[in-house]
């Protein structure tokens, strides 16, 4: 029986930048990360310091990559085209942008018919004020039922106010607003220079270069797959059998007949991938030895003893990362640009999603987090990710063995 090949993982506490400076020239085979969206999230400085945009910090993730290797890199829609240029300028090639669908955003929008009643009934529209006009104005009290800031499994009841439009100028914007649902994360696709002259020389020479395309197909039937779910030609001989091309029939299930071919793998993986945000479940697996923590995005909207400002309780949770992505996306992108055995690297560790999904595909890891609170539930995860890789490779080992015996 082969012995089991353990993937490790490293989390370095400190600036990126001068991190990255520590790592070796082309040492790393793929870089996945979700860097800072610039967006002032929440209100949150962490999210406003430009750190996306630093060329130097893609320049060193350039010099630490393998020739040919690939960066996939999140942003907000509106914001992702300056991550875009720094990376370019950097001097990586952008080869696409893959969306991340998910369709359970929350509209952060304004109505802009209260809005104007606020203005004009109270002087002003901005929260106290639209408050004070709900407070006056406000009809029809009835309870809601839905989730708690979007997290999900705590679902609340609270008590909200419908506001009848009161001003003719009101009235003419009724169901007019700000913003869009969001639903969907874009990350570009980049890829550094190739060094030798062709895609076969360089992969030959470091695995790296190209896109792993059939571990990251879309199986018949996978939710991830959001196109049409067209049926699948039957491409048997009257016998049930398929030629190969070689003189030897295959035998084959039933299929229905339909006017495309299809790969025993699945559909060719798309520059889409729909999923849903992580579970809570998902979230604090590995971390049952911490303490739990009101989680950090509502730590603006509480009162400092658990309750929230507006009456109700807010959760507490043991990783309190404010935007963990789902380790189903993770594991898929890692898969798709990293080689057999190889490094990822992730210069915005976070709650280490990235590094967790990476030791579940068997690569080894390595993270910069500039928060100490995170490093906890970065290890806890990456710890349990380990075992799970064990338990789920254990079978495949022993099967091995027996081909083998």
């Amino acid at each position: 029986m082969h012995e089991l090949r353990i993937p490790s993982y490293q989390i370095h506490l400190g600036n990126n930048l001068d991190i990255l400076k520590s790592i070796p020239d082309e040492s790393i085979d793929s870089i996945v990360t979700d860097p800072p969206y610039e967006i002032a999230f929440m209100g949150k400085g962490w999210d406003n310091t430009g750190a996306a945009y630093n060329q130097e910090l893609w320049a060193e993730c350039l010099r630490v990559l393998k020739a040919g290797g690939h960066l996939i890199a999140f942003g907000a829609t509106r914001t992702i085209h300056r991550t875009t240029c720094a990376i370019e300028d950097a001097g990586f090639e952008i080869r696409d942008m893959i969306s991340w669908l998910y369709f359970s955003g929350f509209p952060k929008s304004l109505n802009i018919a209260k809005a104007i009643d606020s203005t004009l009934l109270n002087g002003g529209s901005h929260s106290t004020k639209l408050r004070k006009t709900e407070l006056e104005y406000g009809t029809n009290s009835y309870q809601h039922k839905g989730r708690n800031n979007g997290i999900l499994g705590d679902v609340v009841e609270y008590e909200r106010k419908e506001i009848e439009t009161q001003t003719e100028e009101a009235k003419e914007f009724e169901g007019w607003g700000t913003a869009l649902k969001p639903a969907q994360e874009p990350a570009i696709l980049a890829r550094k220079p190739l060094a030798e002259s062709s895609i076969a020389r360089q992969v030959l020479k470091t695995k790296t270069g190209g896109l792993n395309i059939d571990a990251c197909r879309f199986g018949y039937g996978d939710e991830c797959w959001v196109g049409p779910d067209e049926k699948i030609r039957d491409p048997r001989r009257k016998d049930g059998s398929l030629s190969t091309g070689t003189g030897i029939s295959v035998q084959l299930p039933e299929m229905t007949y339909c006017n495309s071919f299809a790969h025993h793998l699945g559909r060719w993986p798309a520059n889409i991938y729909q999923c849903a945000k992580p579970s809570r479940a998902e979230r604090d697996a590995g971390l049952e030895h911490l303490a739990d923590k009101i989680k950090r995005s509502n730590m603006n909207s509480h009162n400092g003893t658990g309750e929230r400002l507006d009456g109700n309780k807010t959760p507490e949770v043991k990783n309190f990362h404010p935007t963990v992505k789902p380790l189903k996306l993770m594991r898929w992108l890692c898969r798709l640009v990293t080689p057999k055995g190889g490094t990822v690297l992730d210069p915005f560790a976070g709650s280490g999603t990235t590094l967790a999904a990476a030791v579940l595909e068997g690569f080894d890891s390595i993270g910069c987090e500039l928060t100490e609170d995170y490093i906890p539930i970065i290890e806890g995860r990456c710890s349990w990710a380990i075992e799970e890789y064990k338990r789920e490779n254990a079978q495949l080992s022993f099967f091995d063995w027996l081909g083998e015996a």
